[in-house]
C-alpha cells in the first residue's frame, strides 16, 4: 500500500516533465501570397508548395477549404482532408493530391487550413 503513492508521485513527475518539453506548435491558415498565418504571426514555414494544375478544358469557377495535417517531426504531409469541396471531384482530387507533396520546416506547425481558388481554368492558393 506504501508503494501506490509513489508510483503515483513518479508517474506524474515523469509525465509532467515528458509534456514540458513538447513545443508549443501552431495550426496555420494559407493566406494570398503564400502567406501562412498563425496565432503567433506569419510564419516562413513552407519549403516546397507546388501548386494545383487544373486539366485543359477545365473552367469550372469554385472555392475549395483543405486541411493538411502534417508530422511535426519529418515535416511531411500525413494526411489532406476536405473541409469545403469546391463542387468538381475532379478538381478536389487534384488539390488533395498536389497538397500531399508539401513539404514544411521542422518542428513549425502541424496543421495548414487551404483555401483554393478555381477560376478561369488555374488554381488560386489562399483564395482571393
Amino acid at each position: 500500500m506504501k508503494c501506490r503513492p509513489l508510483i503515483l508521485l513518479w508517474l506524474l513527475l515523469t509525465t509532467s516533465s515528458l509534456l514540458a518539453l513538447q513545443p508549443n506548435i501552431p495550426a496555420g491558415t494559407l493566406l494570398p501570397g503564400m502567406i501562412v498565418q498563425t496565432r503567433f504571426g506569419p510564419m516562413d514555414c513552407l519549403v516546397s508548395a507546388p501548386r494545383p494544375v487544373v486539366p485543359p478544358g477545365h473552367h469550372i469557377r469554385g472555392r475549395g477549404v483543405y486541411a493538411i495535417d502534417i508530422q511535426v517531426v519529418t515535416s511531411f504531409v500525413s494526411s489532406v482532408r476536405v473541409l469545403q469541396s469546391c463542387g468538381d471531384p475532379e478538381l478536389d482530387r487534384i488539390a488533395i493530391e498536389t497538397l500531399r507533396q508539401w513539404h514544411f520546416r521542422p518542428r513549425t506547425i502541424y496543421k495548414l487550413i487551404v483555401p483554393i481558388e478555381f477560376a478561369g481554368g488555374r488554381a488560386i492558393l489562399g483564395g482571393r
